[in-house]
């Protein structure tokens, strides 16, 4: 088995900790000192279900504090943290007989001691459950991915958080053409790549919102009226492109947004799956006019995904990381990529971990940060969290 070394550019590593998510994690938040850490489970590997929790008050000796497992049938690795003290953890059914009896919707823990989560809640909702949703604790909302009666595929449910022990559904929406005669249909945790279905996390600028639906293209969405939301612009490549529209997210203020197309776990597409830059000037009629990816040559034979996945939720205009886009890439790693010239995305670095003995390959999943401006890389095969500081 072929190991391969540590590579950094304008990266340093501080620490490491590979029992996060016990080695393979989905979703990072960070919070006074402490790293939740949602798990991939049987996704693409072989840990348990659930998420665990690490103090990195010193990032340089991050140790696991805490442990939740999920019962059976329930996939739960997504979490957001709402206000201070809350984080909600998604419950989605695994495929199949497997998760015939789970329960599907979210969990509300009290981390108000963050070294010690206390489930006190939980919210049903329908079909398969929630996939990658969303927090605006500004707004005091949050977004969630998820099946609803006449819809077909998961839809936008859009929920107040005031109060987050009690959540509220403001409304729920989804394309016009996936308005349904009926029923509808759902209950699909693992949609096929040509499938029109939110993937998310939907996200608030002035009056827009902004999303992704896997097969079915990017929305630019009035959302100045949250109960009576209006689709205002849209694209989709795919067709000719395997569908996979991950994160849809916009470059500050700018008329721009950052898409990224997840690499999928079965087949790699030597010309696709990797993050796009999209013209929105005029709304009506958003225009892929960039895209971005590392060296191909270098990384796609190495075993495991090779392609976009997510990105750092927060791309600015102004401060120390002005114009960065701070992407995973899963064999090659995570990614600094400069959109200062919207037409011309600039690699500026890189951190790709090296390989750990057991592990084929680095599969860098997701990507958090803190209030210090650290930022949390998770690894879905089994190097759990590395924990860097930006350099450049």
């Amino acid at each position: 088995m072929t190991r391969y070394p540590e590579e950094a550019k304008n990266f340093r590593l501080l620490g490491h900790d590979r029992s996060a998510a016990w080695g393979g994690g989905s979703l990072v938040q960070v919070t006074r000192g402490h790293a939740y850490v949602g798990a991939v489970g049987g996704a693409s590997f072989n840990g348990p279900e659930g998420f665990t929790v690490h103090d990195v008050s010193d990032p340089r000796k991050p140790r696991k504090v805490a442990e939740f497992r999920a019962p059976p049938g329930v996939h739960m690795h997504k979490l957001r943290i709402v206000g201070e003290n809350i984080l909600y953890v998604n419950s989605e059914r695994l495929p199949g007989e497997a998760g015939r009896n789970a329960r599907a919707g979210f969990y509300i823990f009290d981390i108000s001691r963050p070294g010690a989560p206390r489930e006190v809640g939980f919210y049903d909702m329908p079909g398969s459950g929630p996939h990658r949703f969303g927090v605006d604790n500004a707004r005091r909302l949050a977004f969630f991915p998820n099946d609803a009666e006449g819809w077909n595929r998961r839809v936008i449910w859009t929920m107040d958080v005031r109060d987050p022990l009690n959540p509220e559904v403001v409304s729920i929406w989804g394309l016009p053409w996936q308005k349904a005669n009926g029923k509808g249909s759902g209950n699909d945790p693992r949609p096929a790549d040509t499938a029109c279905t939110l993937h998310g996390p939907p996200m608030i600028r002035g009056n827009r919102m902004f999303a992704a639906f896997w097969g079915g293209g990017i929305a630019v969405i009035d959302c100045a009226d949250l109960t009576n939301m209006q689709l205002v612009g849209h694209v989709s490549w795919s067709p000719p492109f395997p569908g996979s529209n991950h994160t849809a997210w916009p470059i500050g203020e700018r008329p721009y947004l950052v898409v990224t197309d997840e690499a999928r776990g079965k087949q790699k597409y030597w010309d696709s799956q990797f993050m796009w830059i999209i013209d929105i000037r005029e709304e009506t009629k958003p225009l892929p006019v960039a895209t971005f990816f590392p060296d191909r040559d270098k990384y796609f034979n190495r075993p495991g995904r090779f392609g976009a996945h997510n990105i750092v939720e927060d791309i600015r205009t102004d401060g120390p990381w002005a114009n960065l886009v701070f992407l995973t890439y899963f064999n090659a790693g995570l990614r600094a990529v400069d959109v200062r010239d919207p037409l011309r995305p600039v690699e500026v670095g890189c951190y790709v971990p090296e390989t750990p003995d057991g592990q084929e390959a680095i599969q860098s999943n997701d990507v958090g940060t803190d209030e210090h401006g650290r930022i949390y890389l998770i690894d879905r095969w089994g190097a759990g969290m590395h924990i860097l500081e930006y350099t450049g």
